[in-house]
């Protein structure tokens, strides 16, 4: 991660996104030489953006919530940590008890989130308001390739959703869900000048083999680091310290690491399902996105 952002990338908008869309079109050229040349390298790489970048993430997020609520130093605390915690696992309860209407939740949040990751980014560059519809209009640009991939409508069909038109290519979906992502791409550009990045979808799912790595690449990539900046801008002077903040993100990552662990060893084991053991990773992006997004707040005491 610390290799993955220039001491420069905080310090403005123009740089964050120009770094933003560089990593990007390196992680496609390496994805696709992987997928040429080495496919079984394709799911570790993932694995390892994932565990690298997107779980320290999640991992600041303790940290990131003393900053917007008055508190510099932010130590990892009990008020906080175990109700983020137990709402992971309540959210994994609700994905298994209502798989359908949960992904349906966790897509239109998750657009939401990611989206305003972006807009903040561009508003910043433009000197203009971020705008939530337009947050989620964005979102949604980068998300539906993604999700309409053939192997994508196979994840979904786990969860009760059946996408795949029985007349037509398996394709269609993808081919209607880029198209439109083109469209929202050319408007968002006249007013946000983001085109490029809401073209990104498109490119990862037409161009990245391994679909765990095409979200990878993206999450890891581009929503994550980009997520950083408001904060790092805006409320803290951060970044020649961004190394020290990193390192105090690793008590909460290893209490997520145990926890996926166990997950995943007994999703090897034939106790949980694969869903089940992809709801856990669903699930635990939810307490993240209402914490960033601060729709919900812990004491800080």
């Amino acid at each position: 991660m610390i290799g993955l952002i220039p001491s420069t990338t905080f310090q403005n908008a123009q740089r964050v996104r120009a770094w933003t869309l560089g990593l990007l079109a390196g992680g496609v050229c390496l994805a696709a030489a992987l997928a040429q040349w080495l496919p079984e390298g394709q799911t570790p790489l993932a694995v390892l953006l994932i565990a690298a970048i997107g779980i320290q993430h999640g991992a600041l997020d303790h940290i990131l919530h003393a900053h917007m609520h008055g508190d510099p130093e932010g130590p990892l605390r009990q008020s906080f940590v175990l109700p983020y915690v137990a709402s992971i696992g309540l959210f994994w309860l609700a994905f298994e008890w209502a798989p359908a209407s949960m992904l349906g939740l966790f897509i239109v949040v998750s657009a939401y989130h990611f989206g305003m990751s972006h807009i903040r980014v561009d508003a910043m560059r433009g000197q203009s308001r971020a705008n939530s519809i337009t947050g989620v209009a964005l979102g949604l640009a980068l998300l539906a390739p993604l999700m309409t991939r053939p192997d994508a409508l196979l994840v979904l069909e786990e969860y009760g959703w059946d996408l795949s038109p029985s007349f037509a290519d398996r394709y269609l979906p993808l081919q209607l869900a880029s198209a439109s992502a083109v469209i929202l791409a050319v408007t968002l550009h006249q007013t946000w000048r983001n085109g490029l990045l809401a073209c990104s979808g498109v490119v990862l799912a037409w161009s990245v083999d391994d679909l765990l790595l095409a979200f990878a690449l993206y999450f890891a990539l581009g929503h994550s680091r980009e997520a950083f900046f408001e904060e790092f801008k805006q409320r803290q002077s951060l970044t020649p310290a961004f190394s020290k903040l990193y390192l105090r993100s690793l008590p909460l990552t290893l209490v997520f690491a145990t926890m996926a662990g166990v997950v995943f060893w007994s999703v090897s084991t034939g106790t949980l399902s694969e869903r089940a053991g992809l709801s856990f990773l669903l699930a635990g992006t939810l307490p993240h996105i209402a914490v960033l997004e601060g729709w919900v707040t812990a004491r800080m005491r």
